[in-house]
């Protein structure tokens, strides 16, 4: 029986126009269908790179090298998965491994903390470097070279600063005949010719405070001397068993030698052995320790953090010791270019009133990560 066209219209609706809605129908669906199985690829894909990241992760961890790497294994994978919060610190939880001071262009390595063992561990040094001692010290970061003079430089011109050798008495030098107060040298003038390039000297520990203080608040960091446990862990590559910080062989850096001797004839020198400066050198001549860090030993003397003590290794907490509380003098380390493989030790400690100034002496900064 035929059905009229109208009776269609009203109950059914046209054929035509079902047939249109029944095909964009099944293509919406289709569509759906594609989208879906899109999105299972992509999460399907997404884990495979998760488990292809976390696989690379472990096997870093698993063949990071125990020792003899100046990077510091992390405790766990969790310490090497953990996001950075700090300004000094990268995605990953990996700190850098350097950074240059924007105000100075200062170059800073990353030291990274372990225990050792702190002192005279060949025998053969002075009573004060003993008895050895397990110290264990945080991570740090150290300049790579000692302060230069046009780093100095930066901080007198930005605030008219005084030396205290400049307000009154010079510094200690050599006269020719005797160690004696020169009333006409400075840092600026030592007596010898230096460039921007070499290392401040003649800088007493006063002065580097004031020249601390004044970074500090330029930058908006917090640099300070390196204490005594720091400088010689740095300078034995991460408290390795290195008598000097190039090693425990042949020297490379520049202490007393033949060049020396040529000029200062009655002079102990170490014998056979020419750096071809006389006195002070630029910084980084020398070829670094295993830390990246130039002139540890030799060049000039480096102030440091602490307080002098001669008995004080004998009640040396473990945990990143700062020195006595209190004192006369401050600690001094490194050596010179004017001192002799004795005095050039890592272990080897000396110390001066805040006030002295020497034409051996200078500094380098540390800055401890936020």
């Amino acid at each position: 029986m035929g059905i009229e066209p109208e009776v269609f219209d009203k109950e059914k609706g046209n054929p035509e126009e079902f047939r249109l809605q029944e095909e964009d129908r099944k293509k919406r669906e289709e569509a759906e269908r594609r989208r879906g199985e899109e999105e299972r690829k992509q999460k399907v894909m997404l884990r495979l790179l998760a488990a292809t990241l976390i696989g690379a992760i472990l096997v870093i961890y698993l063949e990071w090298p125990e020792t003899d790497s100046p990077v510091r294994k992390p405790a766990s994978v969790s310490e090497f998965l953990q996001p950075g919060t700090e300004p000094d610190r990268k995605v990953g939880g990996m700190m850098d491994t350097s950074f240059m001071d924007p105000v100075t262009g200062m170059e800073f390595v990353l030291v990274r903390g372990g225990a050792f063992e702190m002192g005279d561990t060949f025998g053969d040094g002075e009573e004060d470097e003993g008895p050895v001692h397990e110290v264990e010290v945080n991570d740090f970061y150290m300049g790579k070279y000692e302060v230069r003079v046009k780093e100095f430089m930066k901080f007198v011109e930005s605030t008219g600063y005084k030396t205290e050798g400049e307000r009154g008495g010079g510094i200690f030098t050599w006269t020719g005949s005797k160690w004696d107060w020169d009333s006409t040298k400075s840092w600026r003038n030592p007596g010898f010719a230096q460039t921007g390039e070499h290392p401040v000297v003649g800088v007493s520990h006063n002065d580097v405070m004031e020249y601390i203080r004044w970074l500090n608040k330029k930058s908006g960091k917090n640099y300070r001397l390196p204490t005594e446990a720091e400088w010689e862990y740095a300078a034995r590559s991460g408290g390795k068993k290195c008598k000097y910080s190039w090693g425990n062989g042949s020297p490379s850096g520049n202490i007393a030698d033949e060049t020396l001797k040529k000029q200062y004839t009655g002079c102990t020198i170490w014998e056979g052995y020419n750096d071809g400066y006389v006195f002070t050198a630029p910084v980084g001549q020398f070829k670094a320790n295993e830390l990246g860090l130039h002139d540890m030993n030799g060049n000039v003397w480096e102030w440091c953090q602490d307080w002098y003590e001669d008995t004080y290794y004998r009640h040396s907490p473990r945990d990143n010791p700062k020195g006595p509380d209190s004192g006369s003098k401050r600690v001094m380390r490194g050596g010179s270019w004017a001192d002799t493989p004795r005095f050039v030790r890592t272990s080897n400690r000396d110390s001066y009133e805040p006030t002295f100034r020497f034409y051996v002496i200078g500094f380098r900064l540390v800055l401890s990560p936020r």
